[in-house]
């Protein structure tokens, strides 16, 4: 859904919007797109005076490469029998369930349909994913990395990031992704892959036609 200057996801599919310029006025535009309490994610700041929303601190990481070989240091410990199964829109809510778990809301039933989804199902149950999320032309984001508290330790996330990183390659494709600034976990894995910080970024939330928000649909705040 677009206005000049202003673009969003369906809300079924990615809570994030953007802007031309984050300028109030280009702000004003996003909110017009939005449902009453509807929330988005902008990327970047925004003006002096915006309603205070939450804020994310995140780092977005480059690959310097692609894994070579079977990732023996990172993979030791997974089951010779365990491998990645393709995912699909059947799988949504098992995929929803899981990434709940880990960063609530921010998956939703059709982001699947962003790109190539891996998952590792033990017993049945989806235990561990990941995919593609944004595509800027050279560059495919990994998104939705998640494994299951139970299953922490096993190397599934190293083998499903893998994964998509050699279908990367094999496109002539760069990953990248982001990840919590707070989350040292993720951060140590995604070096250990050979990801890079290239910058830290804000993410602000932007909201509907909520009470705070009538005013700067009328231009209470100029720019």
């Amino acid at each position: 859904m677009c206005v000049p200057g202003a673009c969003k996801y369906p809300a079924d599919v990615a809570p994030f919007g953007g802007t031309a310029d984050n300028s109030a006025a280009s702000l004003r535009r996003l909110v017009s797109l939005l449902a009453p309490e509807e929330t988005v994610y902008v990327m970047g700041d925004v003006p002096p005076g915006w309603p205070a929303g939450e804020c994310y601190h995140a780092l977005q990481m480059i690959a310097a490469g692609i894994p070579e070989g079977p990732l023996s240091r990172l993979e030791l410990r997974v089951e010779s029998d365990v491998s990645p199964v393709r995912l699909s829109a059947a799988d949504a809510d098992a995929m929803v369930e899981l990434t709940t778990l880990a960063f609530p809301g921010f998956f939703r039933r059709r982001t699947c349909e962003m790109g190539a989804y891996y998952g590792i199902r033990i017993g049945g149950d989806l235990v561990a994913m990941a995919g593609e999320r944004m595509a800027v032309p050279g560059y495919r984001e990994i998104s939705g990395v998640c494994t299951h508290p139970a299953h922490t330790g096993k190397g599934y996330a190293a083998k499903l990031i893998a994964r998509l990183m050699q279908d990367h390659a094999r496109a002539g494709l760069q990953s990248f992704l982001h990840v919590s600034a707070a989350n040292e976990r993720a951060i140590a894995l995604y070096t250990r892959l050979g990801y890079w910080v290239r910058t830290e970024i804000r993410l602000h939330s932007v909201r509907g036609h909520a009470p705070e928000n009538r005013a700067l649909l009328n231009g209470g705040i100029q720019g």
